[in-house]
């Protein structure tokens, strides 16, 4: 049967022109529907969202962009085949915090009591300067006292107790520098229901993540053209 160009098939099957998309009930819940091209949800005249895909389950079997938040009420988690178990997999699952964290971790060792510990270039681009800098610093092999002379995103100086550093001699160590996501310090973990699209439209706002919103598109067409 054909109503205004739609072709309307048993079990609420809705083939539009071809490629067909195909709307389905719980009848045929168990078949498959394949989409070739791109799927817009435009949310027409309800401000600016562009719709919901809601489902139970799905796969993406290529790289996923998101240009904004991702909110998931499960858990983030990675699959990996177990190496000597073909009937298991190992589940990790991501650290969850109440602040957009960036880590960068490492090893040293002092000289003269001193180690002066340059970061990688890729954490100060993406860590603010006005959020607070955490440095864990722990002794390998050795029970002296190491302690934080100086610390900035791009490095830190890492110093010896004098007594320590004359009974032990200089000592290897193992460092973990945390600091804030650039454009992230002010997210409050605590907020009312009502306000999470609020909150999310202001973060879109911010000039971080406007920029961050022109590179994801700029790195899309890039991925696409490397793909052809």
């Amino acid at each position: 049967m054909l109503i205004l160009g739609f072709i309307v098939s048993a079990n609420s099957q809705i083939n539009i022109n071809s490629p067909a998309i195909n709307f389905r009930t719980a009848a045929t819940a168990n078949n498959q529907t394949v989409h070739y091209g791109n799927l817009l949800l435009d949310g027409g005249n309800f401000g600016s969202s562009y719709g919901n895909l809601i489902c139970n389950s799905g796969y993406f079997y290529e790289s996923v962009g998101i240009e904004t938040d991702l909110n998931v009420w499960g858990t983030k988690n990675f699959i990996q085949p177990h190496p000597t178990d073909t009937n298991k997999a190992i589940k990790y699952v991501a650290i969850e915090s109440g602040e957009a964290l960036t880590i960068t971790r490492g090893i040293g060792k002092t000289v003269d009591g001193v180690a002066q510990i340059s970061l990688p270039e890729h954490f100060s681009l993406v860590t603010s300067d006005s959020g607070p800098l955490t440095v864990i610093v722990t002794p390998e092999n050795s029970p002296a006292l190491l302690y934080i002379k100086a610390k900035t995103k791009q490095g830190i100086t890492i110093a010896m107790k004098n007594s320590d550093r004359f009974e032990f001699g200089d000592v290897s160590f193992s460092y973990q520098v945390t600091g804030i996501r650039d454009g992230f310090e002010n997210l409050e973990p605590i907020i009312e229901l009502d306000k999470i699209s609020k909150n999310e439209e202001a973060l879109r706002n911010s000039a971080p993540v406007k920029n961050r919103l022109a590179f994801a598109k700029r790195y899309e067409s890039a991925r696409k053209k490397g793909k052809n």
